[in-house]
């Protein structure tokens, strides 16, 4: 087996790390790329607690200025947007930092050398694949936001000014606008974008990592357990059964061992996927409120932009809950198998196998109050419909 095509996911991952500290993921190691993660999160706290102030003074009756009719839900999205960036960043920064540690541990798991596994030489491509297409996706919806709030007939000179006051009103007024205020604004609004996408993309990648090691142990299951029914009764001798006996204690301790690194991952990832799952939730109703509820549909670009935006945050959050479905469907897979085994080669470790793949529940989890899995995206999508009924017959 080729040791390097069997952990081609590892540095794979360990370069995407590296390249996001760029928009301030970085380890908290004294660096240049710490010192800029630094001002990212002081300029992101900044912006934070005057959206917070906008709000306050709204439900205080003090603001002289309304941003538009849906002057509390712009204050509101807008606080929860960058908070959700300056939390994203904050927790991407524990997990990078982590994943040293992390890799070193799934390292050590891959290379049991007790098994041969087949290894999995398109990891590292269909890796590669789905951080282009987030990326791309990511540009073209951010690039059309950008045309929306600023339209076609924008002056060269007047752009900035157009853009922020569009797009960033629940935080900057005619009266207040500043081009040294808005170029850090300007700015932050790119960083806060690409976090936001950064947190679901860690979440999809990682677990592809764990279906891709589960879906090789469980094809060295099944020939196993293949070679297991093509044996021959009058073939077996004690030597033979307690060679195999060994096998399936391996497999079983090969499992174990995996279950061990999924929950390791999940102590790390775990807050990640909550932020990820809630904040996605939130821009989902969201999206669909103001869409059912909108009066003025406004020009080409305005409705473009949205079905593109509502369908690539829709589109981000099932990618996210079904890819760590995988991770949970995957590690029960081989039970399949196992029910296959002949009668004659069944002995107690394939008993203890198939008790621990039936009773022990591996899946990502937001923070251990619910795990992601594929019922649960259907849950989400009747609570969404249910939530949008109810806000469309409060609105009348």
């Amino acid at each position: 087996m080729d040791k390097d095509k069997f952990q081609e996911f590892l540095p794979t991952m360990s370069r995407i790390f590296s390249m996001t500290r760029y928009f301030g993921v970085s380890t908290c190691k004294p660096s240049i790329a710490f010192g800029w993660t630094v001002i990212l999160l002081l300029m992101l706290l900044a912006i934070e607690v005057g959206a917070i102030w906008k709000i306050v003074r709204l439900l205080g009756g003090w603001a002289v200025h309304s941003t538009d009719s849906r002057g509390f839900t712009a204050r509101l999205s807008g606080c929860i947007f960058y908070g959700n960036a300056l939390l994203s960043l904050i927790l991407s920064i524990k997990f990078v930092s982590s994943w040293e540690q992390l890799s070193e541990r799934w390292s050590r798991t891959e290379t049991d050398p007790g098994l041969r596994l087949p290894s999995d030489s398109r990891i590292k491509r269909r890796t590669v694949l789905v951080s282009a297409f987030v990326m791309t996706c990511a540009c073209v919806e951010h690039m059309l936001s950008m045309m929306s709030a600023t339209g076609f007939d924008c002056p060269p000179e007047e752009y900035t000014e157009r853009y922020i006051l569009s797009s960033h009103g629940f935080l900057v007024q005619n009266d207040e606008y500043n081009l040294w205020l808005a170029i850090p604004i300007f700015i932050m609004s790119k960083l806060a974008t690409a976090l936001w996408n950064f947190q679901d993309l860690i979440i999809i990648l990682i677990s592809m990592g764990f279906t891709s090691r589960y879906n090789r142990l469980n094809t060295y299951v099944h020939r196993v357990v293949m070679l297991e029914r093509n044996l021959k009764e009058g073939a077996q001798v004690s030597s033979e059964n307690y060679m195999r006996f060994q096998i399936w204690r391996r497999i079983r301790q090969a499992y174990v061992r995996q279950a061990a690194l999924v929950r390791l991952v999940d102590d790390q990832l775990g807050a990640l996927v909550l932020l990820s799952n809630v904040n996605n939730l939130y821009f989902i109703c969201l999206q669909l409120f103001l869409g059912i509820n909108s009066k003025d549909r406004g020009s080409f670009i305005n409705r473009l932009y949205y079905f593109i935006s509502l369908g690539w945050l829709m589109f981000r959050a099932c990618g996210v809950v079904l890819a760590a479905a995988d991770v949970y469907i995957h590690s029960k897979k081989a039970l399949i198998s196992l029910y296959l085994c002949p009668e004659l080669a069944y002995n107690l470790e394939i008993k203890r196998l198939k008790y621990q793949l039936k009773n022990d529940e591996v899946a990502l989890t937001g923070m251990g109050l619910f795990s992601l899995n594929r019922e649960l995206l259907l849950e989400v999508a009747a609570a969404v419909l249910k939530y949008e009924l109810v806000l469309v017959q409060y609105d009348k």
